[in-house]
């Protein structure tokens, strides 16, 4: 009986990494939104949810960015 090793293919779990990226990017916004200079046009909170969306949303994007060379690495 002759058995062939088998390659084992070390892909990340998609919806743990994006949670992740998009995670650190409403930290990231947060802390920019709270430590950043006060707008009088603007209350802190509104401020914070807004960066929070957007820099989630960016996280988010270079999590995907980051997920497709893992995975694209883990063919080879």
């Amino acid at each position: 009986m002759d058995t062939k090793p088998r390659k084992i293919r070390r892909a990340p779990n998609i919806v743990p990494f994006l949670a992740t990226g998009a995670l650190l990017g409403l930290l990231v916004g947060v802390a920019i939104a709270l430590i950043g200079p006060a707008n009088p046009g603007y209350s802190t909170m509104t401020l914070v949810g807004l960066f929070g969306v957007i820099f989630a949303a960016l996280g988010l994007l270079v999590a995907g960015i980051v997920l497709v060379v893992v995975d694209k690495r883990s063919l080879r």
